[in-house]
């Protein structure tokens, strides 16, 4: 009888802590636009273009908040582009007292160089940024910024800078 109270307890408490992860799940879709410096073909200024993805933070505790996040950027340069693909883990601090979420990101995938001829190769990225709450489910991102390391360039290690909209879902 003893046995069955503890196991019903344990059942319980497993049960709570589960569902309690999932109701504060927090899904959001998000669009940018990103400058990111040239330093992946010959040419010069920045590449330009959209960057969207899709992030959820999955576990609470207090203010600080972890998940995930996935994106996929496309930008361009005149002839030149360079696309990517990412995936990494995602930490946030949410004051509650401001309306404001601190983020930072370690991502990994691939990234596409091409200009003329294309080349894929590993790429890493370190972000951090800013969000604004403006609406209940509506965030703008004032900034991001982003260290990329992509395995195929011998020039540097390009810098984006990021602002956009975020749409929380639930």
């Amino acid at each position: 009888m003893r046995l069955r109270h503890i196991a019903a307890i344990a059942a319980l408490s497993i049960f709570s802590i589960v569902c309690g992860a999932k109701a504060h799940a927090q899904t959001a879709i998000y669009a940018q636009a990103t400058g990111q410096s040239n330093d992946l073909t010959s040419g010069d200024g920045y590449f330009w273009g959209p960057t969207f993805g899709i992030y959820q933070d999955r576990h609470s505790l207090a203010l600080v908040h972890l998940g995930y996040d996935i994106r996929g950027s496309i930008l361009k340069n005149g002839s030149a582009q360079f696309s990517s693909g990412l995936g990494g883990i995602r930490a946030s601090v949410v004051p509650h007292v401001i309306p404001i979420k601190i983020y930072a990101e370690g991502l990994v995938g691939v990234g596409i160089v091409s200009n003329g001829s294309s080349s894929t190769n590993f790429q890493y990225q370190i972000n951090g940024g800013v969000e604004y709450t403006l609406l209940p489910h509506i965030d703008w991102r004032a900034l991001e910024v982003a260290y990329n390391g992509y395995s195929g360039n011998t020039g540097g290690n390009p810098v984006a800078l990021s602002t956009g909209i975020v749409f929380r879902l639930f």
